[in-house]
């Protein structure tokens, strides 16, 4: 498992720079988990349904399909330190409007769609600021501590927002999302710079000459490799949203309870992925395996959709919500695959690919999931996206080369 991606010179520890983005990735996990604890109040409140609701989650998917890649290119060109500004700024600038049109439908989603562009943006510095920070052999262990920042996020939202909003005013989340882009900003642009992380086009061997730029974003589309981890992060991003954003809202129609404590129920399984992305990532450092433990957390995943909605309530129904946490392992392995196996060349490009793809998977599963919900109920609902699951042995377990 190796990567000819340079480790570059920097002023700090690598690890502080991993914290730093660590951070900014939570401005993209805020805004993802900011809805799911007040889905049933803005149900309510704008008069809408499920399908409706998960148009207003996917709509941060959206535009991060057609973006992901024009991403990865710009990111390319212009490095992780001007990408972060625009990302960010995309964040504070979509929460900040969301914050008039908690009661519209319409204005909601358009605040969404633009919050998804910096989320987009987000998705593809980490990985590629890791590669240039830590050796090959870190690599596993530091991906695994930056997709925390998602479980994180999870915790953080799924128990403060049901907080500090009521059925009639929800904006303090959006405020949340807001002020934090903003202190996120400043920490970036003293923090990262081009030293830290330059931008791929200073990474290119020297005898790739003005080819190697040309062909990156088409050589990265055809690349076998790609297209396995887009197609594994696609089918695990699908059943990780749908469940995750709808579960609070199941625990609440279908099984009874309230919010407050749908939400705080759900938010548990964020601890376990905060654990499971961190033990994980430095596990499969050590065993010198990746496979292995994607394969077992995605077989694991697909056994826990059918458990939630067979389970009678009670405490096996609780560790099975709680253990939703732990297949979160696998975004750090999918990030540290593509860091040893996608050549220098079509690194940046590759990730957005593989991102555009999560992105595609984020999209379709609300949208899809809520739809299925109305015509077949939650059970049936559960049953097919456990199917949908396996699909996403498809990513790391087949890449020719990964143990």
């Amino acid at each position: 498992m190796s990567n000819s991606i340079p480790k570059t010179k920097h002023r700090f520890s690598p690890y502080f720079y991993l914290l730093i983005v660590i951070l900014q990735y939570l401005t993209a996990g805020f805004c993802q988990y900011k809805l799911q604890p007040v889905l049933t109040y803005l149900m309510k409140g704008m008069s809408i349904t499920e399908t409706e609701a998960g148009l207003l989650i996917s709509a941060l998917s959206i535009l991060s399909v057609f973006l992901a890649v024009p991403f990865g290119v710009l990111m390319g060109r212009i490095g992780p330190r001007k990408t972060g500004f625009i990302a960010t700024g995309m964040v504070i600038l979509g929460s900040f409007a969301g914050t008039f049109f908690t009661t519209n439908f319409y204005g909601l989603f358009a605040s969404q769609l633009i919050v998804g562009v910096g989320i987009c943006g987000a998705g593809i510095l980490g990985p590629y600021i890791i590669a240039c920070l830590f050796k090959p052999e870190l690599r596993g262990r530091a991906n695994g501590w930056y997709i925390t920042a998602g479980t994180i996020a999870q915790l953080v939202m799924f128990n403060l927002v049901p907080r500090i909003t009521t059925a009639d005013n929800v904006t303090p989340a959006w405020w949340f999302t807001t002020l934090y882009g903003v202190v996120i900003l400043i920490l970036w642009a003293i923090f990262i710079t081009d030293e830290v992380a330059p931008p791929a086009s200073k990474l290119q061997p020297a005898d790739t000459g003005s080819a190697g730029k040309g062909s990156s974003l088409l050589a990265a589309l055809k690349d076998p490799k790609v297209l396995q981890l887009s197609i594994g992060g696609f089918a695990f991003m699908m059943s990780t949203m749908a469940v995750m954003n709808f579960a609070p809202a199941y625990l609440t129609l279908g099984r009874g309870y309230d919010p407050v404590t749908a939400s705080t129920l759900v938010s548990g399984s964020a601890v376990v992925g905060a654990i499971s992305t961190a033990l994980g990532g430095t596990l499969s450092d050590l065993l010198k395996t990746r496979k292995w433990i994607f394969l077992i957390a995605l077989l694991w995943m697909a056994v826990s959709r059918v458990l939630i909605v067979i389970l009678p309530d009670g405490i096996l129904l609780y560790l099975t919500l709680w253990g939703q946490g732990i297949p979160a392992v696998c975004m750090g392995l999918i990030y540290t695959v593509a860091g040893e196996t996608f050549e220098p060349r079509i690194a940046s490009v590759g990730i957005s690919a593989v991102n555009m793809f999560i992105g595609l998977g984020g999209l379709v599963a609300a949208t899809l999931f809520g739809v299925l919900v109305q015509s077949a109920g939650y059970t049936t609902t559960f049953i097919v996206f456990a199917v949908i699951t396996l699909g996403g042995l498809v990513g790391v377990c087949t890449i020719k080369g990964v143990k």
